[in-house]
Parts: C-alpha cells; structure tokens; sequence
C-alpha cells in the first residue's frame, strides 16, 4: 500500500515521477530509524562565529532525507552574504549524501531566509502544514 499510495501522491507535486518498481526497490519500513546533525558555523576573518546551518540527515524508510533546521546570521553579518554561503555549503552536503528529498521551514514573513533558501533551489510546495503541539 506504501507504494501505491507514493505513485498516487507523485501527480500532485513538481518533481521527476518513479515507477512503482523503483519505488518498490527504494521504499522500506524499520520501526526505528536515526540520524546526523550537521551544524555548519560561518565565522568572521578573525574567527569570530556569525552565521550557522543546522542540516538535519534522516532516514525513514523511503530515502536520504534533509532538512535545514535553522539557518542563523547574527545581526552585524546579515547583507554580506553568510546566509547565502552557508546555504551553498549544505546543499553540497546534501548533494554528495544523494538525498531524495530535503524541506525546510520557515515563516512567510522572513524575506532574508526566503531569499537564502530560494537562491539553493528550495521551492514553495502545494502542502498544507499542520501542526500539533501539547498543550497543558
């Protein structure tokens, strides 16, 4: 059922469809799965640490997974490009590691890192997000 539903889904998003062979190849399930973090820092000529990435590398059954958790530039080094440069550093990460799929989330109201994750290639995606949080 895995992966009828993943050839069912496909239609619904902008990106190279598989067949349900390859899909049935590449798609298994493990009632635990782990990963990496990835923490890449920017630091000023004297060393000083002003910007970082936090990938996050996954697993789940279905492919290398990525997610950029945070993406951070301190005040005094935003407009010089850090956020760009570290963004640059991730997906070549992310690239060498041949993920399937990477995501990253962010506010619509935050034109900097929208900038930053569009110009590594990242797109807006027809998904709706929810979420849940406990409450008290």
């Amino acid at each position: 059922m895995l992966v009828d539903l993943a050839v069912a889904e496909q239609r619904h998003y902008d990106h190279p469809e598989e067949s349900s062979e390859r899909l049935s190849e590449r798609l298994s399930t493990s009632p635990r799965f782990s990963g990496e973090n990835h923490i890449l820092v920017a630091r000023t000529s004297d060393g000083e640490p002003i910007g970082l990435c936090w990938v996050v590398l996954f697993d789940p059954g279905t492919g290398l997974e990525a997610e950029i958790a945070e993406l951070y530039v301190r005040p005094h080094g935003r407009g010089q490009g850090v956020a760009h440069r570290l963004m640059a550093d991730a997906m070549q990460l992310i690239r060498s590691r041949e993920v399937t799929f990477a995501c990253v989330w962010t506010r619509g109201d935050n034109h900097a890192a929208l900038a930053a994750y569009i110009a590594a290639g990242f797109a807006p995606t027809e998904q709706t997000v929810l979420t849940w949080l406990p409450l008290e």
